[in-house]
């Protein structure tokens, strides 16, 4: 199986190419594309940029310019809506996506409701989800499963956290998940979503303080899915 990891950011995806070899690279509009291999096993990583829109525009480029590839798992940092089940540097494995901002409510429509597809939430692989939970176990990664809510939105206001929390039943937001989902879900490739928890509680200073161990935390998680596939 071919996988290609998406990250938002440069530095998010930093662990796992430096402990990679660069077979090649290129970029797709904006997103930067890696060929890599590691221990024997040639795969993908694709670096989005931050917000919904770049994120769904690099997960169908990649589905249309590379065809061989076989399914996605977004890897990355995120913030936690429940610091007590999800706390500061564990996973959260994705049940499902819902897009928190994406509200037509006003022509009567539910929150979170995508015109064409037709749907609030759209699940996560379970095959793949079934191989990060073997990998967070192999590497002692404490990990949480449920809905992953996001938005073009860096929500740190205790307010905004709740209303997402009342509106989705979501345990983690972030910037690109749910578009990254939509992008392999138009192009029927199965895909699912790891993120550490970066932030929990004190959003603006947590997130400085902890990005960067976390996004090396997820990668490790990617690295060892290698492994399995």
């Amino acid at each position: 199986m071919t996988i290609c990891f998406l990250f938002a950011l440069e530095h998010e995806a930093e662990y796992l190419i430096s402990h990679s070899e660069i077979l090649d690279d290129t970029h797709l509009g904006y997103a930067h594309l890696y060929h890599l291999k590691h221990e024997g096993k040639v795969f993908y990583a694709c670096v989005s940029g931050v917000g919904k829109v770049l994120a769904g525009m690099a997960a169908a480029q990649c589905c249309i310019v590379h065809p061989e590839i076989d399914a996605f798992v977004n890897l990355g940092i995120g913030g936690s809506l429940n610091a007590e089940k999800a706390p500061l540097l564990s996973a959260i494995i994705a049940k499902d996506f819902v897009q928190h901002d994406m509200d037509t409510s006003a022509l009567g429509d539910p929150k979170g409701y995508l015109w064409g597809i037709d749907k609030i939430r759209l699940d996560a692989n379970t095959e793949l989800n079934g191989l990060l939970r073997e990998s967070c176990a192999k590497i002692g990664l404490n990990y949480f499963e449920g809905t992953i809510a996001s938005g073009d939105h860096f929500i740190a206001a205790e307010e905004d956290k709740q209303a997402v929390v009342e509106a989705f039943d979501a345990i983690m937001i972030d910037m690109e998940s749910a578009a990254f989902m939509e992008g392999c879900y138009v192009h029927h490739k199965p895909f699912t979503s790891l993120r550490v928890v970066s932030d929990a509680v004190d959003h603006d200073t947590e997130y400085m303080t902890y990005r960067f161990p976390a996004g090396e935390k997820a990668c490790q998680v990617g690295l060892t899915l290698l492994a399995l596939c």
